[in-house]
């Protein structure tokens, strides 16, 4: 069934007050028809249907934390949105893997608790992409708790992304947000009004070929009384003030280029004489240093050590060259 099937508000009105005033007769013909099936999603893809800026502003806000994400932990993450949902609230919360960390904020000027859910497997990613350790791709055994590493991630991450909520929203709803709380067990959550309905919205980080999901729960009775503003065409239509989006896409789009990576242990000057005197079994005295050059498509890009992690030869980089220092 689609959502043309369901009467809107102006019309069930319109429908109550023809009955009432004698003018829609309750013997009709239409009462008399058999049942049909009624898709009780309906309702919720009608409400959604109603705030066509909602998509626009979760695809803004998604950009927006793929580069602070980037940024922040110097991984190559893009951020998608995935489709918004409305569910109950408690039946969102019951979907919860743990441990996560799940950070109750309050968000004027909408009313209740919203919930932004980090899952335990994206802070144990960045807290191995960040302190360097490695990654065997096998499944990590269940655990209960996060470690006291990820919890701080957790709370920079959070902060981060309400960050980007609060500037990405900005033109059209002026968002003061403020954690109250945090847990990593959903056992452990309650809904104030659990027969409520939340909306759902999700963002897929991506690195590769990982991927894990960050969801924003908010309670839809908190976004009805700016339904107006989010239902606006012009909020869809408006054009991009500067270079600023412009500069975000490029950036995003970049992520996936393949760039060559080389590692160069030294350089050494020898005579044409040498070089045509070189035939196979000849031997050419070199001494390894202890620092490697890291160049990135023939551009001097860092410092570092050679040495072995995880079983493979790799290079610890130990210093970052800006583009000043080669000038």
């Amino acid at each position: 069934m689609s959502s043309k099937d369901v009467l809107t508000e102006g019309e069930l009105d319109a429908l109550m007050d023809g009955f009432s005033k004698g003018e829609v007769a309750a013997d009709s013909p239409a009462l008399e028809r058999d049942c049909e099936p009624f898709d009780f999603g309906t309702r919720e893809q009608n409400l959604l249907a109603q705030m066509p800026a909602l998509k626009r502003l979760h695809e803004k806000h998604a950009m927006a934390l793929s580069q602070g994400i980037q940024t922040l932990y110097r991984v190559a993450a893009q951020v998608d949105v995935a489709e918004t949902r409305l569910l109950r609230f408690d039946k969102a919360l019951e979907a919860i893997e743990g441990p996560a960390g799940i950070n109750m904020m309050t968000i004027a000027p909408l009313n209740g608790l919203s919930f932004v859910v980090i899952p335990g497997e994206l802070l144990s990613f960045l807290v191995d992409s960040y302190f360097g350790g490695g990654r065997s791709g096998q499944a990590s055994a269940p655990r209960e708790r996060l470690t006291p590493s990820e919890r701080r991630l957790n709370d920079v991450l959070t902060e981060k992304f309400i960050a980007t909520l609060t500037e990405t929203w900005r033109e059209t709803i002026s968002f003061t947000a403020q954690v109250q709380s945090f847990e990593s067990n959903p056992a452990f959550l309650q809904a104030g009004a659990p027969q409520s309905l939340a909306l759902v919205l999700p963002f897929v980080v991506s690195v590769g070929e990982w991927s894990a999901c960050i969801e924003w729960l908010v309670p839809y009775p908190a976004l009805e009384p700016l339904r107006v503003k989010l239902s606006s065409a012009g909020t869809l239509e408006k054009p991009a003030q500067g270079a600023s989006n412009w500069e975000q896409h490029f950036l995003q789009a970049l992520q996936g280029v393949d760039v060559e990576v080389v590692g160069s242990f030294l350089s050494e000057q020898v005579s044409i004489a040498d070089v045509l005197a070189f035939k196979p079994g000849s031997i050419l005295p070199l001494k390894m240093p202890n620092e490697v050059t890291v160049c990135v498509e023939n551009q001097v890009f860092s410092i570092g050590e050679h040495g072995v992690h995880n079983g493979h030869k790799s290079i610890k980089i130990k210093e970052i060259i800006s583009e000043n220092a080669l000038h």
